[in-house]
């Protein structure tokens, strides 16, 4: 019997107390700081250029940080550009156009004059979710068991979302059109997954846990019409498919090995693979690609831990690698032939994906019918 109840909900709204004012699900950033202070150098063993000038462009996707400058990579012709300095670099996660970032203390740094710059905010945020498709507005709890508030990017005023449940929020997504967010909540010791409105009204919950299962990330298909996420049930990972049009049910997709755990769940752009990092603590972690039903290490020659942190594309994955307590290097993964990888630059502190949403969903796919009965027995 698996251990998901599922729990037949109605069309969620869309209309009235949906609005798009607000965006999407969180860009993916890792922090990869060591013990020591990094050496960043070039894939060609040259150093970063000095100064921090420029204006990105839109084919450099690839952001990290190092020496106290962020820095945007064309991964094809590792053109650079400095974008700007700072001290604190926090979760380094990028908005849904590229154009804004978050950073410690919820700074918010914006590239151009038509993104946001905003200033410190405290306490600052556990847990996030960037609005999609443009990036207006964050989605945030500030402390493990806060209430989730909503801080707008174009003046920086923050607005509380009180039709939320209680409890500890594990991770926040905005669905792809920006008119609903998706959660893991875990109260009672007991985890569960939900959906509500982008205003965090008509919150109902999809899926809860038995005992023995909890879970681990969420993310929503780029099309919109579909929930994904990690779990793990009695210290074995496996990864579930909800299509958001009938919600009784879902997939098991893949499963790991026992005794590992499976988290960072990303999706690339046209929702065909996906990518988990799995394993037990730092120095066995590994970044996987899953295609169907199947897993692959993203880059099986490479003796170091490695960890996936996003993808550039629909096939190329960023990946960083290098043990715990050193520098790190990244790498441009090409997940279609056989883990090619192509190295990018080393001695980095923080790296994420810098891509661009496009094409996104313009609404939230209901269920087909409110007389639809869950499955007997509690399964999925």
């Amino acid at each position: 019997m698996r251990r998901f109840v599922i729990i037949v909900i109605t069309a969620l709204c869309v209309a009235t107390a949906c609005t798009s004012t607000s965006g999407s699900s969180t860009s993916s950033a890792s922090s990869i700081s060591t013990s020591a202070e990094p050496v960043a150098t070039l894939a060609n063993g040259q150093p970063l250029p000095e100064g921090c000038t420029g204006t990105a462009r839109a084919a450099q996707t690839v952001a990290f940080m190092a020496g106290g400058r962020a820095w945007a990579m064309n991964p094809s012709t590792h053109r650079l550009t400095c974008l700007f300095t700072t001290s604190d670099p926090g979760p380094f996660a990028w908005g849904p156009q590229g154009d804004r970032v978050l950073l410690g203390d919820f700074q918010i740094q914006g590239l151009d004059p038509a993104a946001p710059t905003l200033g410190a905010l405290s306490p600052p945020p556990v847990t996030f979710g960037w609005g999609h498709p443009i990036g207006l507005a964050v989605v945030y709890t500030s402390t493990a068991s806060g209430e989730p508030q909503k801080r707008f990017t174009d003046d920086g005023h923050v607005e509380a979302l009180p039709g939320l449940p209680a409890g500890r929020y594990v991770q926040i997504a905005y669905h792809p059109s920006g008119l609903a967010l998706g959660f893991i909540l875990e109260r009672n010791d007991r985890g569960s997954i939900w959906i509500s409105t982008n205003e965090g009204q008509h919150p109902q919950r999809l899926v809860f846990a038995q005992p023995g299962t909890t879970f681990t990330s969420i993310a929503f298909s780029p099309d919109g019409t579909q929930l994904w996420w990690t779990a793990e049930h009695s210290g074995v990972p496996v990864l579930h498919r909800m299509d958001l049009g009938n919600r009784t049910t879902f997939t098991d997709v893949w499963q790991g090995s026992k005794g590992t755990s499976a988290q960072d769940l990303q999706i690339a752009p046209d929702g065909i693979l996906k990518s988990v990092n799995e394993g037990t603590t730092c120095a066995d972690r590994h970044a996987l690609v899953i295609s169907g039903g199947s897993a692959t290490r993203a880059m099986p020659l490479e003796a170091r831990p490695t960890w996936a942190l996003g993808w550039l594309d629909d096939s190329t994955l960023l990946v960083g690698a290098g043990n715990c307590d050193q520098p790190t290097e990244l790498f441009a993964v090409n997940a279609h032939v056989g883990g090619t990888a192509v190295a990018l630059v080393t001695g980095v502190e923080q790296a994420s994906p810098r891509t661009v949403v496009q094409d996104a969903p313009t609404s939230v796919p209901a269920p087909g019918s409110a007389d639809i009965q869950a499955p007997p027995g509690g399964v999925g």
